[in-house]
């Protein structure tokens, strides 16, 4: 019997997915995340000869990632601020993070489901003050070593 799928279970909408980083112990939120987004790609190796023809044929190289998110600026501690995010990278050393579904407890978000995980390196942290709006952060990172699954119950 085919596999029912169900909107109301099986999709997640994107208020419920964020970008949590691990500092230290703790692993938090970035915090006031307005998106966040992971992209794969993949290298290709040319393999054409004289006996491809006219078209042009490629084997898979390796696989890379990069992670981006963006967020509203805060002063808040206890998250992933600004701040927080400034001396990750100016640590120069991978972090580890995790794309997973946030649930909320009283005030606050704690992580629930993984989808994916892995270890970045901070490439560009940028700050936004347009008039009249509140200010805004945006990060991306350059993934390293393996994209592994998360944690996602069926």
């Amino acid at each position: 019997m085919p596999k029912v799928y169900k909107a109301s279970t099986d999709l997640i909408t994107g208020d419920k997915l964020m970008l949590f980083v691990t500092n230290g112990s703790d692993v938090d939120p970035v915090a006031f995340g307005t998106s966040c987004g992971i992209q794969l790609s993949a290298d290709t190796i040319d393999t054409s000869s004289k006996m491809s023809g006219d078209w042009k044929e490629f084997l898979v190289g390796q696989l890379g990632y990069t992670v981006s998110c963006e967020s509203l600026l805060s002063k808040t501690t206890g998250h992933v601020s600004f701040k927080t995010l400034k001396t990750l990278m100016a640590s120069r050393t991978p972090i580890p993070f995790i794309m997973g579904k946030a649930v909320k407890t009283g005030d606050d978000f704690t992580k629930g489901e993984e989808f994916v995980k892995g270890y970045a390196i901070i490439t560009e942290l940028s700050m936004t003050a347009e008039n009249g709006s509140i200010c805004s952060s945006s990060i991306s990172m350059q993934g390293t070593g393996e994209l592994e699954d998360g944690t996602i119950t069926p």
